[in-house]
Parts: structure tokens; C-alpha cells; sequence
């Protein structure tokens, strides 16, 4: 913006990114419904909003696709439900299998949200792989010492993820990944309505 000439204060990019991120985030849900693996790693992390601890819910598939992101000021049997519903409504078919901590929250949830033919495995061990994200967005609001509304701060989670996801290139060469990354931005700014 400033490179055309356009003096914007912080505020108005602040509103412009709820808004339009949202928005971008919602079409990347579209984009990716159907895709993810039937086998699921689950996990929750905590962020600081108002001073506050509120529980990040995050879900990954066997191949480290984001499922969804849910944020909840509880860490209780309902809340999970709320996630798991949500996990439902993202990616379409339920799954087949669970991998969680041991969180109790999560071993009666897990029947009770998709049935008896849903595998559950817990353990403090095969669950590293949902640790590992958690950072991104750790790394991002700890300069900013918080978030300081639960809503902003589900707005956030939920684009930066989504964005994350849409740009993630696992297992990919150098020369692979600038091959891809041109047409994901030219889709990216279509998503955004950016094209020129």
C-alpha cells in the first residue's frame, strides 16, 4: 500500500484483516473439504487472551493436513464435542481413527462423537506430531503478549492456520516448491480478490 501511495493506519489494517481473512479462510475450508486422511492426531495448547488461559483445540491428519482449529475458554467433555463437530463439518467423512494425549476429555467424547468403530489410540508418546504446530501460532502472539479478545483471537488462529495449511509443501525439493508456489499465490489472490 505504501508503495501506491496509500497512508493507512493500523487500525484499518487490523479491521481489513479480520474481514477479509476470515473470508479467505472460509473459501480455503471449501477448497479442502474431502481431502484429509480418515486417521486423525488431536491436541491442546493453551494461548493467553486477557491475561487469561484459553485452550487451542487442533486437529492434523496421518499426512500433517490441518483438520480444524477450535478455541474455547473451557477444557471440558463439551468443549470437545464442540471440536469434534466442528472437525465434522470441515472435512465431511468422520474418522476412522484418533490419536490423542492423555487427555481425559477426549476418551469418552471420542465414542460418544463418531461412534464405536472409530479407533482410539492415547499416549503420551504418538502424539508428538501435533506438538509441532502449536509453534506457529506460539511464535506469533507471543510478541504480542496476548491476545486481548477471545473473538480476534479466533479469527487469527483460524486464517493462520488456513493460510499455513494452503501454503504448506511437505517433502518437497527447493526447485519443487518454486514450481508450486506460483500458481498457489495466483489461486491464493483469486481466494482473496486480488487479481489484477
Amino acid at each position: 500500500m505504501a508503495l501506491r501511495g496509500i497512508r493507512l493506519s493500523h487500525e484499518t489494517v487490523r479491521l481489513w484483516s479480520q474481514r477479509i481473512g476470515t473470508n479467505i479462510a472460509l473459501k480455503m475450508r471449501v477448497h479442502r473439504r474431502g481431502c484429509s486422511h480418515r486417521k486423525w492426531n488431536m491436541d491442546i495448547t493453551y494461548l493467553k487472551v486477557k491475561g487469561y488461559d484459553m485452550y487451542l483445540y487442533r486437529a492434523i491428519d496421518k499426512g500433517g493436513n490441518l483438520v480444524d482449529v477450535y478455541l474455547s475458554d473451557t477444557r471440558d467433555k463439551k468443549a470437545v464435542e464442540e471440536f469434534f463437530k466442528a472437525c465434522e463439518a470441515t472435512t465431511g467423512p468422520h474418522p476412522i481413527q484418533v490419536t490423542t494425549d492423555k487427555e481425559p476429555a477426549f476418551s469418552n467424547t471420542i465414542k460418544k462423537a463418531f461412534g464405536d468403530d472409530v479407533k482410539h489410540r492415547d499416549s503420551k508418546y504418538m502424539n508428538n506430531v501435533t506438538e509441532q504446530p502449536h509453534r506457529g501460532i506460539k511464535s506469533r502472539y507471543r510478541p504480542m503478549k496476548g491476545f486481548q479478545d477471545s473473538g480476534c483471537a479466533m479469527i487469527f488462529c483460524t486464517v493462520f492456520e488456513e493460510i499455513k495449511q494452503f501454503f504448506r509443501m511437505k517433502n518437497k525439493t527447493q526447485s519443487q516448491r518454486r514450481h508450486d508456489f506460483a500458481p498457489r499465490f495466483q489461486e491464493f489472490e483469486t481466494m482473496a480478490g486480488m487479481e489484477a
